[in-house]
């Protein structure tokens, strides 16, 4: 018998009302790529003199919900991860960092074989606790995030009652090249870049486990530490980011625009930004000036990032 293929694979996913519980019923949304979720349980092995010492007995300590969903930057379909990831709600198009306990359930359905019965795997309370974006000229515009959750239900051949699926409408992937616009650093000068990583960092954002319950208690807010890291060709204006990197510098934003159509664009702003380092690599074909920067809270914009989608 032939077996089933990744390709066959469907994941959804839904934004949960109350973290940790599916809605009843869910009107998913498929996902290009998929969101790699286990449900690893911790395993308790019992130890006997009846066995000579040898194991007897099991038990289970509790199901580790993790993964990782991996794709180029499709604008939409990722937002709610997105909102999982900065722990806030998108409001009037825009989504800044907060605490908030943001989460999605997914499902992730295969069948057994070709055109076997679906096994449906439920994931309950899934957030992405960490994340990068990363702009690589010649290369599309990569989205890769760390996923976490609070629970996950056993696997079934029955659907949820009521719950539809539908696809995203956006299909194209945002490319390094002209969906990248003009990326500022404020009251500064770039040459041109050859890439641009941005580390959504955390530290401190753990799993709660609790008893009575193979699920969390919770996932920890932890401290938002995003590093922005550049690469530059050196040009004509590197001198300017060379020397401020060596002194105390006033704070400047940092504006990325990505997308080219009309009203599917994001604009990503870091506020208040200082430069951590610079140093010059000739180890290449080309000069290049390795920036890195941190980006920092933004009181007057209770925020250390804003991402503004529906742009025009």
């Amino acid at each position: 018998m032939a077996g089933t293929a990744s390709s066959q694979l469907r994941s959804a996913h839904i934004l949960e009302a109350t973290p940790g519980t599916i809605p009843a019923t869910p009107a998913f949304t498929t996902l290009h790529a998929p969101a790699r979720l286990t449900g690893t349980p911790q395993t308790l092995e019992g130890r006997s003199l009846v066995a000579k010492g040898g194991r007897l007995g099991r038990g289970i300590n509790g199901i580790d919900v993790t993964g990782t969903l991996e794709d180029s930057l499709k604008y939409g379909v990722y937002d709610h991860f997105l909102a999982t990831l900065l722990q806030g709600t998108w409001s009037s198009d825009v989504l800044k960092d907060g605490k908030a306990q943001t989460t999605v359930a997914v499902e992730n359905a295969l069948p057994a074989g070709v055109g076997g019965t679906s096994t449906m795997m439920r994931f309950r309370g899934v957030e992405a606790v960490s994340g990068t974006l990363n702009l690589t000229a010649r290369q599309a515009a990569a989205l890769n995030l760390t996923l976490a959750g609070l629970g996950s239900d056993d696997a079934t051949t029955t659907a949820i009652t009521g719950a539809t699926y539908t696809d995203p409408t956006v299909v194209d992937p945002l490319s390094s090249g002209a969906d990248v616009g003009t990326i500022v650093f404020e009251d500064i000068t770039l040459d041109c870049m050859q890439s641009l990583e941005i580390n959504f960092a955390f530290e401190g954002r753990d799993l709660q486990p609790k008893i009575s319950s193979n699920d969390l208690c919770g996932i920890t807010r932890g401290d938002f530490l995003p590093v922005l890291t550049a690469n530059i060709y050196l040009e004509a204006n590197f001198l300017e980011i060379y020397n401020a990197a060596r002194a105390r510098h006033d704070p400047f934003s940092v504006t990325i625009p990505l997308g080219s159509v009309t009203g599917e664009k994001y604009t990503i702003e870091f506020p208040r930004c200082h430069f951590a380092s610079t140093s010059i690599d000739t180890t290449g074909t080309a000069a290049m000036q390795n920036v890195t920067i941190h980006p920092e809270y933004s009181t007057s914009d209770s925020a250390t990032v804003i991402i503004t989608r529906a742009v025009a």
